[in-house]
């Protein structure tokens, strides 16, 4: 097995270094206490027996001390490993979830699935590893370097065989390391993409019942599961042959030992208790390599999680964060190039939205509202140009120098540059995120609700009270039907579109947002609920970049921006 990914993620748990090595001594302390339990007794057998000698009475208070030591070294054991256990988990998980927020959504074609599974199924298998067998492997390590010693010390010629034995049974944590490492790596990626399939079903579960595809999810489900089980069938059959290799090792091992000891002159009182050494010797050693030849599949485990952790980074954060200045801030596109692919959906785009400034963007599916949208909330970065807030001072000039000019105003820079346009104006990728994520709310069409109460999903992350989010709820029409305990459902489930919708912007709303991006805020209602969000947006005092297919949305805007007049037809969103 190729350590290198399980020591790769070690980085990760720094901050469990100290619980992880208290665990490795309190398990290496137990594995010690219960071999000098069993070669104790073995050694005063045997002088009792040869000799005639019973054991003194400070031998039975050593015997008992050292049984109350390994139960309380044993719980101890437990209770530091699950511990660790679940903090490993913990930190792994928050350690993913990082990554995802820089990393995800990424621009390439994957599922996100994927990611979900490693988060949940691959943690769960290193999280042992980490809190358990590394500690087992230590302990092993140290009881056989210290049997070796002490039989190197009472009788060389017997260390030497046992030396040789433990050498073989070891041996065999090699043998057919190539095909459990592939089988390890194919279980993996199979149980992970059984995962990802079920995450996606689960999503899509309304998809699934109104179409009729239960049947063939079902089907489907099953034919996954069963090549996972397979090839986990395969991978047994291989640990079982290698075990049975490692017991036959082990009984030659048993009769080499006493061989030696009965045939090389070993004085007989001490014969039982030198060959219970170099036994108990040859046993942990093939405890480790059962262990480690069990550890093909959490290899494949760490190496996924270790590349989810070294995804690029979709934004990269500001090495040295400048502040915003106080007041109203505006937005403004400089220049700005952006792609899913070769064809570029913007295509050196500029706009200046001033501060406190209502504008409106209309244009065709595919024309690039979303990705502007986006790209506002610093989702992403343009491939070139620059994404700004600006304070004070816009030129409130739109594309090319009007409400519907073509992509002029050429003043940004490369891409992620870092200011063009004057001293009040602070690229997006010189922010720190957090400063970020206050100044500017984003709304997408497409947003989610969590699992959990109204509450939950508006209050989280916000110095708002309940009093200010039944307000809102009151102005967008929700008072009545969906109270700040309601239940939403696992992604609202229980709300309808356009309830859904409402509450992604009130959800905006009270973070007091200085810039509030919004795409498509009525596409779900009826006029009446749209009136209300009229109203809404109307009352509101940060700069507004709103964009809609609704004509009496644009129209409460103060001016509007029409993407099919100053871009190329859409390529992709």
């Amino acid at each position: 097995m190729s350590p290198r990914p399980l020591a790769a993620l070690f980085t990760e748990l720094r901050r469990e270094y100290r619980a992880i090595a208290l665990t490795t001594a309190v398990v290496t302390a137990s594995l010690l206490a219960l071999g000098t339990l069993v070669v104790l007794p073995a050694f005063a057998l045997g002088r009792a027996v040869v000799l005639g000698e019973a054991p003194a009475p400070g031998f039975w208070a050593a015997m008992t001390g050292l049984v109350l030591l390994r139960a309380l070294l044993t719980w101890s054991e437990m209770d530091l490993s699950h511990a660790v256990a679940y903090r490993v988990l913990a930190r792994l998980r928050i350690a993913l979830f990082d990554r995802y927020a820089v990393a995800l959504p990424s621009r390439r074609r994957e599922n996100t699935g994927d990611a979900a599974a490693t988060a949940l199924t691959d943690t769960e298998k290193l999280e042992f590893f980490y809190a358990h067998t590394v500690a087992q492997l230590f302990a092993a390590a140290v009881v056989c370097l210290t049997g070796l010693t002490l039989l190197t010390v009472a009788y060389p010629p017997l260390a030497l065989v046992a030396l040789a034995c433990l050498a073989g049974v070891a041996g065999t944590a090699v043998l057919g390391r190539r095909r459990l490492h592939g089988l390890g790596r194919l279980a993996t990626a199979q149980t992970g993409a059984l995962s990802a399939h079920v995450v996606d079903v689960l999503g899509g579960l309304r998809e699934v019942l109104g179409y009729g595809l239960a049947p063939r999810v079902r089907a489907d489900v099953a034919a996954r599961g069963a090549d996972a089980a397979r090839t986990a069938g395969r991978i047994e059959t291989t640990q079982r042959l290698l075990g049975a290799l490692r017991e036959t090792g082990v009984t030659v091992a048993v009769v080499a030992v006493l061989t030696v000891a009965a045939f090389g002159g070993v004085p007989p009182e001490h014969l039982a208790g030198l060959v219970t050494m170099a036994l108990a010797t040859i046993a942990a050693a093939a405890d480790a390599a059962t262990t480690l030849t069990q550890l093909r599949p959490v290899e494949a485990s760490a190496s996924r999680v270790r590349d989810e952790l070294t995804r690029p980074a979709v934004v990269v954060p500001a090495a040295r964060p400048r502040p915003l200045p106080d007041g109203p801030l505006g937005l403004a596109f400089r220049e700005v190039t952006f792609g899913y692919g070769e064809a570029a959906v913007l295509d050196r785009f500029s706009l200046d939205v001033a501060p406190g400034e209502r504008v409106g963007v209309r244009g065709p599916s595919g024309a690039g509202k979303s990705t502007l949208v986006a790209l506002a909330g610093r989702l992403w970065d343009p491939d070139s140009g620059v994404v700004a807030l600006t304070a004070g001072g816009g030129s409130a000039l739109g594309p090319g120098g009007g409400a519907g000019g073509g992509a002029g105003g050429r003043t940004g820079g490369g891409a992620g540059g870092r200011t063009s346009g004057g001293s009040g104006e602070v690229s997006l990728t010189e922010l720190a995120d957090t400063e970020l994520r206050r100044a500017v709310g984003v709304v997408e069409q497409d947003g989610r609700l969590f699992s959990g109460s109204v509450s939950e999903n508006l209050l989280r992350g916000t110095d708002a009270n309940e009093a200010e989010l039944v307000r809102v709820l009151g102005a967008l029409g929700l008072g009545d039907d969906v109270g700040p305990g309601d239940h939403v459902g696992e992604g609202g489930l229980r709300l309808s579109g356009g309830q859904q919708s409402r509450l992604r912007l009130a959800r905006a709303v009270l973070r007091r947002p200085r810039v509030l991006v919004v795409d498509e805020p009525t596409a779900d209602l009826d006029a009446g609920s749209a009136d209300r969000v009229h109203r809404l947006l109307a009352s509101l005092t940060c700069t507004l970049l709103v964009v809609s297919h609704q004509e009496a949305t644009l129209a409460g805007m103060d001016r509007v921006i029409d993407l099919n007049r100053t871009l190329t037809p859409a390529r992709t969103r």
